[in-house]
């Protein structure tokens, strides 16, 4: 997200954001015609689709980057209505100004000119748009990787690395792209962190290519592999006696460990099976390294304690959402208790209605008894009216 917003930032993208914003300003605003028209005309020539231009919200992650992407996908129809009779017979509202350079007066310019100029400028603003949305769009794949529960923090060194190597090979056709790659190299400097260096080399996707990790990956890796077993030694002790890295029981750990992550490295025993090496990339880190990683003990209990830490803030962010919701100015004076049960059933009643939407249905227990005798079934409904009233 922050290096989205560098992106932005840019001069040449400041340029191509205040363009759109006129287009938008145009079909968003108070006229109704070309807002319509741009209905019409998408509705005829997609197939009757009912969809328009996208105006993204002040808090909305990617807004203006999705906001040039439905505006090239309508490039062609925005085209069709600008150079249509209708179009010149509008009269539209002024908006912005010129200034005369030899007097210095304000003149007014009409926006449908200025609107049309640029929906027409093929070579100025829909290149513009086309090469800012190829830089963008791994940037926007990545937050939106990040934005679900499922565990991707093993994914992100490799998707910055190879977003990197699109910046440097898009240098020679876009003229900014250099300084977007400075900045990325700065933003993944600064995020960068051992966790991630861990996670990328325990992840079985990049298992093919773990064998050939760089020192600061293999440091990063070490380091974390020190961590969690000086963990897992405090943990199997009863007593509170100071454990350091130091200790003859956490560095034969940490060694064992090490040599058990060189097979991996190598590839040995199930890690060779073509099943195993398919599967490396379709099923979920943990179930994966429970179902071939047995034979490496401490190996397999760390690793997916590392593939399951998050990778971003968005669980949070809508933990706090909800709570926003539940307690509001108006209910300042609920305990917290109470907004905990509510933030626990708002999020039990979602994850019934998705399960429900798959298929699953909650098992319900008959109250009858399956015996043919009448009185016990008396006996049956008896027992239930009387756990209704307990």
């Amino acid at each position: 997200s922050l290096e989205l917003k560098d992106l932005g930032k840019l001069d040449p993208v400041q340029v191509v954001f205040g363009q759109s914003s006129k287009v938008l300003s145009l079909f968003w605003g108070k006229k109704r015609w070309p807002r319509k028209k741009l209905r019409e005309v998408i509705a005829s020539n997609h197939q009757g689709a009912q969809f328009g231009l996208y105006r993204a919200k002040q808090t909305r992650f990617a807004g203006k980057f999705r906001e040039l992407a439905r505006m090239l996908r309508v490039k062609s129809d925005l085209q069709q209505i600008v150079v249509s009779a209708d179009y010149q017979s509008q009269k539209f509202s002024t908006r912005g100004c010129d200034w005369d350079e030899e007097s210095g007066e304000r003149i007014d310019a009409d926006i449908g000119e200025q609107v049309k100029t640029i929906v027409l400028d093929e070579s100025g603003f829909w290149t513009s748009v086309s090469n800012i949305l190829r830089i963008a769009l791994p940037l926007i794949k990545l937050l939106r990787m990040l934005d679900g529960n499922k565990p991707v923090i093993g994914k992100i060194y490799h998707r910055m690395f190879t977003i990197g190597e699109r910046l440097e090979s898009m240098s020679s056709r876009v003229p900014w792209a250099a300084d977007m790659q400075r900045l990325h190299a700065s933003r993944w400097e600064y995020l960068h962190s051992p966790m991630h260096a861990a996670a990328y080399a325990l992840d079985p996707e990049y298992m093919t290519v773990a064998k050939h990790l760089d020192a600061h990956c293999q440091d990063g890796l070490r380091l974390i592999l020190k961590r969690q077993c000086l963990r897992d030694v405090i943990l199997s002790r009863p007593d509170a006696s100071p454990i350091t890295f130091n200790d003859p029981e956490v560095i034969s750990r940490v060694a064992q460990a090490e040599r058990e992550f060189s097979a991996y490295q190598r590839m040995e025993g199930p890690f060779s099976d073509a099943a195993c090496q398919q599967n490396a990339s379709i099923m979920e880190p943990a179930k994966w390294w429970d179902m071939y990683g047995r034979h490496l003990p401490i190996l397999s209990s760390i690793a997916p304690r590392i593939l399951a830490q998050t990778a971003a803030a968005s669980c949070a962010e809508r933990n706090w959402s909800v709570y926003g919701q539940v307690k509001t100015d108006h209910r300042c004076r609920m305990k917290h208790a109470t907004s905990d049960r509510l933030v626990y059933l708002h999020e039990a009643f979602h994850i019934m209605q998705r399960m429900q939407d798959a298929g699953w249905s909650a098992d319900v227990e008959r109250w009858e008894s399956d015996s043919d005798n009448s009185d016990s079934d008396d006996d049956g409904d008896e027992s239930a009216l009387r756990m209704l009233m307990a």
